[in-house]
């Protein structure tokens, strides 16, 4: 019967297709975005919620590389209007099941756009110890550090296309006479990347000392590495924790069950026998 109702008003199904095709077109950012005339009652409805979430979301939005003009007016319409169309299958659906998909589509854009932003930090986090040896490869060769950030963000590879996006930026901000701590300290704010913050310092008080550049990228591509593999460890470590819950209530009751399984059959069959 709820299925029938549901069929008889298309509306809401083309609704939802439509919000999970924003959603997809905003994880593969492509050119579309929601109508100004639905964008400005949702700024203005998340604009009542506290000041330190909407600079938290900001923050997010920029670190995902979502930086159009329109990227905090699609979150904003994502996380009213899919609500609302969940809230309106109440006529369908049971009350309680009504409650949770409203709860749980009201958060699904803050988690969809954390995980946007732990995808990119950890390809930026991989892609960093290869970058550097390649600016201690060009300053070796005899360039400058505006000339080896320069060159090692014209790759083109898709492996580190994030990393390099964000070091185009950077070294656009240098050449146009932006002070370069200053630079060092937005390229983190950008990306969030503990590593690119350690490493613009490094850069910095090496610039203020007067020491060789090559010998501070040697030493900070091999902190960087050496933390990739101590993290590689730390998950190690932790697999047989991990593997405790599995083993306990899957694969133990299983293989107690094929073991004592005969054992408690032919012992029935002697007690029935008996008895």
């Amino acid at each position: 019967m709820q299925t029938t109702a549901l069929l008889q008003y298309p509306e809401f199904l083309l609704a939802g297709l439509l919000s999970i095709f924003v959603a997809l077109n905003m994880h593969q950012q492509v050119e579309w975005h929601w109508p100004n005339w639905l964008t400005q009652p949702a700024k203005s409805c998340l604009a009542i919620l506290p000041e330190s979430y909407l600079i938290r979301i900001n923050q997010l939005l920029l670190q995902a590389n979502w930086r159009s003009n329109f990227s905090f007016g699609d979150f904003a319409a994502c996380k009213l209007y899919i609500p609302l169309l969940a809230a309106i299958l109440v006529l369908f659906l049971p009350l309680y099941a009504v409650c949770a998909l409203v709860l749980l589509s009201w958060f699904a854009p803050d988690i969809f756009l954390i995980a946007c932003v732990k995808h990119r930090q950890q390809e930026i986090h991989n892609a960093l110890p290869q970058a550097i040896d390649l600016m201690v490869l060009c300053v070796d060769a005899g360039l400058g550090i505006d000339a080896t950030l320069q060159r090692v963000s014209s790759d083109s590879t898709k492996i580190a296309k994030a990393l390099n996006d964000e070091l185009n930026i950077l070294s656009h901000e240098i050449l146009l006479g932006l002070d370069k701590e200053q630079a060092y300290r937005e390229l983190y704010d950008r990306t969030g990347v503990d590593e690119l913050k350690t490493f613009g310092s490094a850069l910095t008080q090496a610039s203020k000392l007067g020491l060789s550049i090559a010998k501070v990228l040697r030493s900070q591509s091999e902190f960087i590495r050496k933390k990739q593999s101590q993290k590689a460890e730390e998950k190690a470590m932790k697999m047989p924790i991990y593997m405790a819950f599995p083993l306990w209530f899957f694969i133990m009751p299983a293989l107690m069950l094929l073991v004592l399984a005969p054992s408690l059959i032919k012992f029935y069959h002697q007690l029935h026998g008996a008895m």
